[in-house]
C-alpha cells in the first residue's frame, strides 16, 4: 500500500475515534482522554472520573439487589482510574434481566454487544472482533445452550476469554472449566471482576 495512502487511512480512523470519545467526554462530563498506538490500528485509553466509578459500583449494587443478593463492594477493579476501551459480546436470551450489570460495564469503558442465541453469538465472532465473550448457560429449554457455545468457539480455535454468568457458580465450574470456559460467576461484583482481570491478562484492561 502506498505509504501517504496508508497514513492518510491511518489518520482519518484516528480521528474518527477522536471525535467518538469526544462526544462520549461531551455526554459524561468531561473525562474522556484517548491516546492511540499504531502497532494495531489504534489504542483508545479512557480516564475513569469519580462520575463513572461510583455509576458503575450503583450499577453492581442494584443489579445484585434485583438478584436478591446483599450488596456488593466490588471495589478494587472500580477503583481504578483509566482502562483501554473493550468490545464485549454478551449472549443471554434474557438481556433484560442483565440490564445493571450491563451499565457497569458500559460506565467501567466497556462495549456491550447482546445476542440471544448461539448461532447469532457465532456470527458475532466470525466477523467481529471482541476481547471477551459474557455467556449465561441454560437459554430456554437448552440448559447446556452455554456450555455448548463455549465448545463451539473452542473447537473454532478462539482463544477469546469467555466468561459464564449463572446462578450456582460453584457446582457448575469444575465441568464449565472443562469445556473451555475462563471463569464461573453468579454475582454482579464477580462477574466485573473477572472481566477486568481477564482483560488485564489479555492486556485489553
Amino acid at each position: 500500500m502506498d505509504t501517504t495512502l496508508a497514513a492518510l487511512i491511518f489518520g482519518l480512523a484516528a480521528l474518527a475515534v477522536v471525535a467518538v470519545l469526544l462526544w462520549r467526554s461531551q455526554n459524561r462530563g468531561g473525562r474522556a482522554e484517548a491516546s492511540f498506538s499504531f502497532g494495531e490500528l489504534f489504542t483508545s485509553t479512557v480516564k475513569l472520573g469519580p462520575g463513572d466509578t461510583a455509576s458503575a459500583k450503583n450499577a453492581v449494587t442494584r443489579a445484585a439487589i434485583q438478584r436478591g443478593e446483599a450488596p456488593e463492594s466490588p471495589a478494587e477493579p472500580i477503583a481504578r482510574t483509566a482502562t483501554r476501551l473493550a468490545r464485549i459480546l454478551w449472549v443471554d436470551d434474557l438481556p433484560d434481566n442483565n440490564l445493571f450489570e450491563t451499565v457497569a460495564l458500559e460506565n467501567l469503558g466497556r462495549f456491550v454487544t447482546k445476542t440471544t442465541s448461539t448461532e447469532a453469538a457465532l456470527t458475532y465472532l466470525k466477523e467481529m472482533e471482541f476481547a471477551l465473550v459474557i455467556t449465561d448457560l441454560g437459554r430456554g429449554h437448552d440448559r447446556r445452550a452455554g456450555e455448548e457455545l463455549i465448545r463451539l468457539v473452542r473447537a473454532s480455535g478462539r482463544t477469546v476469554p469467555i466468561v459464564v454468568y449463572t446462578v450456582g457458580a460453584a457446582e457448575k465450574r469444575a465441568a464449565l472449566v472443562a469445556a473451555g470456559a475462563d471463569a464461573v460467576v453468579d454475582s454482579p461484583g464477580e462477574l466485573i471482576r473477572e472481566v477486568d482481570r481477564r482483560l488485564d491478562a489479555a492486556g485489553r484492561g
